[in-house]
């Protein structure tokens, strides 16, 4: 003890730096283990902000490179679907599955698809929206998967029934695949 230092300052010190420390150490628990950042919605691509609804989601990094290997070898297949809205749906009068398929086709634009026993699945829905108040009439939500592993999702709503807006979101797909697949 320092001679003239009374011993209620010395405690009153002592008390003080271990609230410094406690306080320090809480801090940083909190944020290292309780806040989280904030979920990343989608790639951030220009497609991506023209539409007011769009999501993507990388499941697997390592396979999303695999699958992508795969889709540039022509080791890939299509699986689409159509999901009418329950009530009032038109979207079947509009779009066909053999129109989606080609703009798949024509926007991956590989001139020959190899069939191996290890390829990228392109599976698509295209939902009808059953909300009439919405904006959007459906979404386009697509999954790419490699031997049944699912690698990346992307969902994106389309305004209007219309095969030039269909084209655009597969396009916007495909970049948001592409794109993640080599970052």
């Amino acid at each position: 003890m320092v001679r003239g230092t009374r011993q209620s300052q010395l405690i009153n010190n002592f008390f003080s730096l271990a609230t410094i420390v406690m306080v320090t150490v809480v801090l940083v628990l909190y944020t290292k283990y309780i806040v989280k950042k904030p979920a990343r919605i989608n790639s951030g691509l220009i497609c991506q902000k023209d539409v007011e609804f769009t999501t993507d989601k990388i499941i697997d990094k390592n396979f999303l490179k695999t699958g992508y290997k795969l889709l540039n070898d022509g080791s890939f297949q299509l699986d689409g679907g159509i999901i009418p809205s329950i009530k009032n749906s038109v979207i079947t009068k509009k779009i066909n599955i053999n129109q989606i398929n080609n703009i798949f086709l024509k926007t991956i634009d590989i001139n020959s698809i190899k069939d191996t026993h290890r390829f990228l699945k392109i599976k698509y829905e295209i939902i009808e929206n059953e909300d009439e108040t919405k904006d959007a009439v459906g979404s386009l939500l697509t999954s790419f998967r490699v031997n049944n592993k699912e690698v990346f999702t992307m969902t994106i709503d389309f305004l209007k029934y219309d095969i030039i807006e269909i084209d655009k979101r597969v396009k916007c797909i495909m970049e948001a695949f592409k794109y993640n697949a080599t970052i």
